[in-house]
């Protein structure tokens, strides 16, 4: 009898530890689900729109002749841009912003662009902007990408026999080098601080930021970014799509201190990529610094690219100095 209440009371331990342990993984899983989903939402959801917002640069402080365009995305929503035109010049360029950018973001370069005799079209994406709606999510990159090809085809339409290409920085980077790797009409790309996959720029800010191993949840997360959005992680993968564009040139950059894309995915993105490349690493700086710091060089160096390449000919031209085509009215 002893025994057997022995091993009653045995039993009934190993239950009461079981349920514990049952209990412990509901609450992890709990924690995890809850986790996840804090994440998704942080990457996807929209901040409100401020009232101070519309109060920013124009191509009109940079004195340069705009039109304000629009034109429809996949989903029949208007994109909000501008258009600084070349009338004579079959040149033209894309210039694309970056994560929860705006396409004033890249009216520096893209005035330069203009003085040196390129069209030019800037415009936000779907969820960004002071024009982004209620409801509308950030994709990180799938939509994002939907609604430049939109841009592209405006751009065809305006100037149907256009020499294009393609400059973007951060996710716009990345955008810029999917489009350009899917579309063999665009001639050249510049892509400033790209990412190689968009699970590896998640998965990388995660673990750096929360000192934490991705499972279980990035795992979880990525299937509840699938449903919300109708996109994978993986499938948005400038490393795996960008030796498809050779023969068309590509220029990387990157800085060496970058903490939100690390450098190495500079590297790897170059080393898969096929001639003619080109790729332009700066020390000590941080994320996109490299516009930042050495504007002037930047500048002739963008000016040279595609002045290189935006020809019938692909005959070198000699590009306009930064300081003079700032300065030039």
């Amino acid at each position: 009898m002893s025994e057997q209440m022995s091993e009653r009371k045995s039993s009934d331990r190993l239950a009461k530890i079981g349920l514990a342990g049952l209990g412990a993984s509901a609450l992890i899983g709990v924690a995890s689900l809850g986790t996840a989903r804090y994440l998704v939402n942080k990457l996807t959801r929209l901040t409100p729109v401020t009232t101070t917002e519309s109060y920013t640069f124009t191509p009109f402080e940079t004195q340069v002749a705009f039109e304000e365009v629009s034109f429809p995305t996949t989903n029949g929503r208007l994109l909000s841009g501008w258009w600084l035109p070349r009338p004579a010049s079959q040149r033209v360029v894309i210039a694309v912003s970056g994560y929860r950018g705006k396409k004033e973001d890249m009216l520096g370069i893209s005035s330069i662009l203009w003085r040196n005799d390129y069209n030019v079209l800037l415009f936000d994406y779907r969820a960004h902007g002071v024009a982004r709606e209620e409801g509308e999510l950030i994709t990180l990159g799938h939509r994002e990408l939907e609604d430049l090809q939109s841009a592209i085809g405006y751009v065809r339409e305006r100037v149907p026999q256009s020499w294009l290409g393609l400059l973007g920085g951060s996710m716009g980077a990345a955008v810029v080098l999917l489009a350009t790797a899917r579309d063999q009409t665009i001639k050249a790309v510049w892509a400033d601080s790209s990412f190689t996959s968009q699970q590896d720029v998640i998965s990388y800010n995660w673990r750096s930021i929360t000192h934490l191993p991705g499972r279980p949840i990035l795992s979880i997360a990525a299937r509840i970014f699938e449903t919300r959005t109708g996109h994978r992680w993986r499938d948005f993968a400038p490393l795996a799509e960008i030796g498809r564009i050779a023969p068309r040139p590509v220029y990387l950059v990157h800085a060496a201190a970058d903490s939100m894309i690390p450098v190495e995915q500079a590297y790897q993105l170059y080393a898969a990529a096929g001639e003619p490349k080109e790729l332009w690493i700066e020390e000590n700086l941080e994320h996109c610094g490299v516009y930042f710091t050495y504007r002037n060089e930047y500048a002739q160096r963008v000016v040279a690219f595609f002045g290189k390449y935006l020809v019938a000919e692909r005959s070198v031209q000699q590009p306009v100095s930064a300081n003079t085509a700032v300065s030039a009215g």
